[in-house]
């Protein structure tokens, strides 16, 4: 076994348009970060994938001896790290993803679902250490959730917990039309909400890559901060509907603290609104007139490590289960 003070994990961190990855060591420090485009076009095939894998390993593999693998991807990861769901990446439903990377590359990944990974960072050395009761949302394409239970990362029986992508909203009939929180508590739903406040045309599908928005977060955000009062109450709303999803997420877990990543959470105005928004849901809920209070608020915090919360906690994992923490 490599000694812990030698040791490097090559870190990679899927998203719906870009893998961003990195170097790291035992303690969690990065090196060497960089970042290539997700192949994730309709006619993108997991050789692709791959490929991509790959040719980051071989520019790693110059900078220094590769010891492990660690992935945080979307989708729910079965224990011997093949996919049953792959989240907007498609081609990644039911593949036997870690098989198909040692073949390819030598060496096995620990592959860890990306919201889980994300927690697991937070938990063992960010904004989440010390809680027994908790809760990451990263806000991406989608909305990735991850609970920590008793002081641990909950997985649930089937490695789905925390899929609040999939949390019905507001619908009366649970029918196939419904909405999704994928589309309302997430970048992608901020910038929707932004195209439709601003009575912007737009296409919005299942497949990102068929989507066409003409507004990202970075340009919803340079309008807020111009002033543009259409987007700062978008951006209100937002928090309050984040700010719901904590309050029902606490009514089950009596959450302690919410920590908040993805990259648009390196915004502060956001994350200002999103504390705004659990104050309000706890103050005109059916229940907000009970002394003591029934739910109690946690508090709302921003990921420690942004967007590089879900590198580190892949490495986290990696680390766990091959017994150097």
């Amino acid at each position: 076994m490599t000694s812990p003070q030698e040791l490097c994990v090559l870190a990679l961190d899927v998203g719906g348009s870009a893998i961003k990855y990195g170097l790291c060591d035992v303690h969690g420090n990065l090196s060497h970060k960089g970042s290539k485009p997700t192949p994730n076009q309709p006619d993108s095939t997991l050789d692709d994938f791959i490929a991509t894998l790959k040719s980051i390993y071989q520019e790693a593999q110059a900078l220094s001896h590769i010891d492990g693998i660690a992935i945080a991807i979307p989708g729910c990861v079965n224990p011997d790290g093949s996919m049953r769901t792959g989240g907007a990446i498609v081609y990644n439903y039911g593949v036997p993803l870690a098989d198909i990377i040692e073949k390819e590359l030598g060496l096995r990944p620990v592959i860890e679902n990306d919201a889980k990974a994300a927690a697991a960072a937070e938990l063992w050395i960010g904004a989440l250490r010390g809680i027994k009761s908790g809760a990451v949302l990263i806000l991406g394409t989608g909305l990735g959730g991850a609970f920590v239970i008793n002081g641990s990362v909950y997985q649930g029986p089937h490695g789905s917990a925390g899929e609040l992508s999939a949390f019905v909203h507001d619908t009366p009939n649970f029918s196939g039309t419904c909405s999704c929180e994928a589309q309302n508590v997430s970048a992608t739903g901020l910038v929707l909400h932004a195209c439709q406040a601003l009575g912007l045309e737009h296409t919005f599908t299942a497949e990102v890559a068929s989507r066409k928005l003409p507004l990202d977060g970075k340009k919803v955000f340079e309008l807020y901060h111009e002033g543009n009062e259409t987007i700062k109450k978008v951006i209100e709303d937002f928090g309050f509907e984040t700010g719901k999803l904590i309050y029902n997420l606490s009514v089950v877990l009596d959450l302690e603290k919410v920590a908040i990543g993805g990259g648009i959470s390196a915004q502060e105005c956001l994350i200002e609104s999103i504390r705004q928004g659990t104050e309000k849901a706890w103050n005109i809920n059916p229940n907000s007139n009970l002394k003591p209070p029934l739910i109690t608020m946690p508090q709302v915090e921003v990921c420690q490590f942004h967007n590089d919360a879900n590198l580190i906690g892949a490495v986290h994992q990696y680390l766990e289960r091959h017994h150097y923490l």
